[in-house]
């Protein structure tokens, strides 16, 4: 893929409505635990973090203390969520076969883990999309670093990083990516400020690859 214009997707909020899932898994999870539930915004500002995170702001809630098997049960929750209710965000599957028809290399760089990450793609029939994907599974690793590595391992001529979240940009940037903030995602006020381009939707994508392609 050395020489190839490479686009780098995160997946949650990104590609995969996450909150199609994820909401009915945490809202039964609270009501499992008789946890107070908080809103629904505060639930979904943790979709792109790392697991590690998003366990350690379960803790203080009242969760037990043994917060790996609650974490256990969240994902038994949701991968059977992932299936009977999940959903991509408008226009993924088919934008992304645009952009490999237009010769784009696409890979995947997300929090998750691999099982997590080819549980999502394969549910909803876009695994093949991808050339690579590059998964967070011992939940250590910053997304700058996952970049590094993915752009030292293909070669592109140019990379852009696309991407809900303030790590995405970070990463991006700090790798000499073009950056693009999905603004249907789960970003904060803000989080997208210092982004090169922002899209509304997925299907602004294609045309704002071409337009990087043809500049670069």
């Amino acid at each position: 893929m050395a020489g190839k214009f490479l686009l780098i997707f995160d997946l949650d909020g990104t590609l995969y409505r996450t909150e199609s899932s994820f909401l009915p898994t945490m809202h039964r999870i609270y009501d499992e635990y008789g946890v107070p539930r908080p809103d629904d915004g505060e639930i979904l500002a943790q979709v792109g973090e790392t697991y590690t995170t998003f366990l350690e702001w379960l803790v203080p809630q009242g969760f037990p203390e043994d917060v790996e098997a609650v974490g256990r049960r969240i994902t038994e929750i949701e991968f059977a969520a992932i299936v009977t209710d999940g959903a991509l965000f408008d226009g993924v599957a088919d934008g992304l076969r645009m952009l490999r028809e237009d010769g784009n290399g696409i890979a995947l760089c997300t929090n998750g883990d691999r099982r997590y990450a080819e549980h999502v793609l394969g549910a909803h029939g876009i695994l093949t999309s991808f050339d690579v994907l590059q998964t967070n599974d011992d939940d250590r690793r910053a997304k700058a670093e996952m970049v590094a590595e993915l752009l030292e391992r293909l070669g592109p001529r140019t990379a852009v990083m696309v991407g809900d979240r303030y790590h995405d940009l970070e990463a991006g940037t700090r790798n000499g990516c073009v950056t693009v903030g999905a603004a249907y995602g789960y970003a904060r006020p803000g989080e997208l400020d210092g982004a090169t381009h922002v899209i509304d939707r997925f299907g602004d994508l294609l045309p704002l690859v071409r337009r990087i392609r043809e500049s670069a």
